[in-house]
């Protein structure tokens, strides 16, 4: 859990994928780990979306979802995000891949978001080289 926390802390964006299954439980079976997530990236106050699989796309796969266990913990978990968060029904990786061309340059607008920086982007890299280089000659010599 410490480790999924830290990739949610470390995020701008929580991106949620809802398929038809509600996934593996925690140990006490309370909700699922996506679930926590889920739950865990509002109280941290990550802008959260969701893509939705349409009913259609997963009645075209080999299984049934409605006799999938949880199911009724997935379907109570399906509509609390439906109701809570912006939501974009997909049926496929290609139009999963289509509405985040569209909707990222949305967030990479934001101002309180900081994402991923490129190197040219640091005012001095040159000052960040050299300390990076003392640091490691300290390291050496702890050795």
């Amino acid at each position: 859990m410490k480790i999924r926390k830290r990739w949610i802390d470390e995020s701008d964006v929580y991106l949620l994928i809802l398929g038809g299954f509600y996934g593996l439980t925690l140990p006490n079976e309370s909700k699922s780990y996506t679930h926590w997530e889920y739950e865990y990236a509002g109280e941290a106050g990550k802008p959260r979306f969701a893509f939705v699989v349409t009913d259609e796309a997963l009645r075209q796969k080999p299984y049934d979802f409605a006799a999938i266990e949880y199911y009724q913990e997935f379907q109570e978990f399906k509509q609390s995000v439906m109701e809570q968060i912006p939501i974009y029904y997909v049926e496929d990786v290609r139009h999963i891949k289509m509405v985040l061309r569209d909707q990222l340059p949305e967030y990479a607008a934001k101002d309180d978001l900081y994402g991923w920086v490129s190197g040219k982007d640091v005012p001095d890299a040159q000052k960040l080289l050299e300390e990076n280089a003392r640091l490691k000659a300290e390291l050496e010599k702890e050795k």
